[in-house]
């Protein structure tokens, strides 16, 4: 949607322009089934944070972004941690994503539930998902967050069925306002 595009571009133009890298949390917790080698995919990556952290780890990231402005920043953050990556601006909306081309795909902090199907599709046998974002719990403390960007209890384990769980919080806590899923696709 145009509208998202411009919103998230206005976004990252009032941005630092040269942020300090910031490493979620569960990618960092996750480092021992991270494999370091092969390729990657970072969905939605803004400033392409955990795109820069994988390939420190040794993968050959791909970063996907509606804003040319974050991805800037983001190889602007990847040349400054001495590591490279690849960018492509993109509508998630309209992406076409090759089959079984990534060993491991990340999408932390958005939510389309399009992708759901793709996330598992284009994972390699044996590769790894990592995704998180706000859950319904977040609306108590952020009643304007729009509903329609929130995970519901249970969504995760449903929408990725099939796969190995590694780790999983599928929103039943209401002190957790955020779900996420790290999971292995069958080999």
């Amino acid at each position: 949607m145009r509208e998202d595009i411009e919103r998230w571009e206005a976004k990252y133009q009032a941005a630092d322009p040269d942020p300090e890298l910031r490493t979620d949390p569960l990618l960092s917790s996750h480092l021992a089934d991270l494999h370091s080698v092969g390729s990657a995919l970072d969905l939605a990556s803004g400033s392409c944070h955990s795109a820069v952290f994988l390939a420190q780890q040794g993968y050959d990231v791909l970063a996907v972004d509606c804003s040319a402005t974050g991805l800037a920043i983001g190889r602007r953050l990847a040349q400054r941690e001495q590591t490279t990556i690849r960018t492509l601006t993109a509508d998630l909306d309209e992406i076409t994503l090759d089959k079984e081309a990534y060993d491991l795909v990340v999408c932390l902090r958005y939510l389309n539930r399009a992708l759901f199907s793709n996330m598992k599709t284009v994972l390699k046998p044996g590769g790894l998902l990592f995704f998180k974002t706000f859950n319904v719990h977040h609306l108590v403390s952020s009643p304007k967050f729009n509903p329609a960007y929130v995970l519901q209890p249970g969504e995760l384990s449903q929408s990725f069925k099939g796969m190995v769980m590694i780790d999983l919080n599928d929103g039943e806590d209401p002190k957790i306002t955020q779900s996420w899923i790290v999971a292995r696709c069958w080999q």
